[in-house]
């Protein structure tokens, strides 16, 4: 056994750093906003949304740091120049993974828009507010994320913070997953 072990804060530091010396918008999403709105829980990668017009800004910054980009996933639409999705890597002993969306829909925008700060792995962070984290969960319905969803509805529940109930019923009609939220609608929504 060599020691090393995966260094997630290290790397959300030096990602928070990019995107701050760049004055870039962004949202982080993924399993970081469910560590604010909902649990505790493990992860090992970082997820975050920008603007399309800061792709090359911020993939650069990134290489500063030491965080390469590996891979892409898409793009979609062929004529589209930017990828969907870049999977960068750091380059510490055990490699964090860093997924960097392009916000190309209305809601990756909206999500930039609306997105709240507060702390995260010791760092005030412009994380996804906790309805859109509730969105991307549902859209991915993997049973991880639904249980994300339930701990961000018990968590937010049990702070007395209401959540913004036309915000989740607009986007999951939008993405049309309402099916998906009427459960929780039943047994978070709000009371006639």
């Amino acid at each position: 056994m060599n020691g090393s072990s995966l260094d997630l804060r290290g790397t959300f530091l030096l990602v928070v750093q990019a995107l701050t010396e760049e004055g870039i918008a962004h949202a982080f999403i993924g399993a970081l906003p469910v560590l604010a709105w909902g649990r505790v829980r493990a992860t090992t990668d970082i997820d975050l949304v920008v603007l399309a017009d800061s792709w090359d800004r911020l993939s650069a910054a990134l290489l500063r740091h030491g965080i390469r980009q590996q891979k892409q996933i898409g793009p979609a639409d062929t004529g589209d120049a930017l990828p969907d999705v870049g999977v960068f890597f750091s380059t510490a002993n055990v490699p964090v993974r860093v997924d960097v969306f392009v916000a190309k829909t209305e809601f990756e925008r909206v999500v930039i828009e609306t997105a709240r700060e507060a702390a995260v792995l010791g760092l005030n962070v412009r994380l996804a507010r906790p309805e859109a984290s509730i969105i991307y969960k549902l859209l991915a319905q993997r049973r991880r994320d639904l249980d994300d969803v339930d701990a961000i509805f018990a968590a937010r529940q049990a702070a007395a913070e209401p959540l913004d109930w036309p915000f989740l019923e607009t986007w999951a009609e939008a993405w049309g997953i309402a099916d998906r939220l009427d459960p929780y609608r039943r047994s978070y929504g709000p009371r006639p």
